[in-house]
């Protein structure tokens, strides 16, 4: 994930809830450009789909940036692939998938 040491060390001293941010906001940003080189999208195509600056999706791709769900939800629309996968915890304690059922209702 992150290959810089110096970064690294410096990340080893932030709080763990703190670090648990970064290593998410980091996991979605990887995500992100590896679908992207897998489709042969460039930074400049998906801001023009997102209608975004290229900077922003610059910051967006080296982590960068704090992603919100909703914003996750737009750059899957345009990538055409599902980017994370939220569970939930149901009362009954079944752990249930609720991806497909938000991205159904959103269609």
């Amino acid at each position: 994930m992150i290959q810089n040491k110096l970064f690294r060390e410096c990340l080893s001293q932030i709080p763990v809830e703190t670090r648990k941010e970064f290593d998410f906001i980091f996991y979605v940003a990887e995500k992100i450009v590896t679908i992207m080189k897998k489709k042969s999208i460039s930074k400049k195509k998906l801001a023009q789909k997102l209608n975004v600056t290229e900077a922003t999706v610059s910051n967006w791709l080296t982590g960068r940036y704090d992603f919100s769900l909703s914003l996750i939800v737009k750059i899957s629309e345009a990538l055409g692939e599902q980017i994370i996968t939220i569970s939930v915890n149901e009362p009954n304690n079944k752990n249930v998938n609720k991806v497909e059922e938000i991205s159904e209702s959103v269609k």
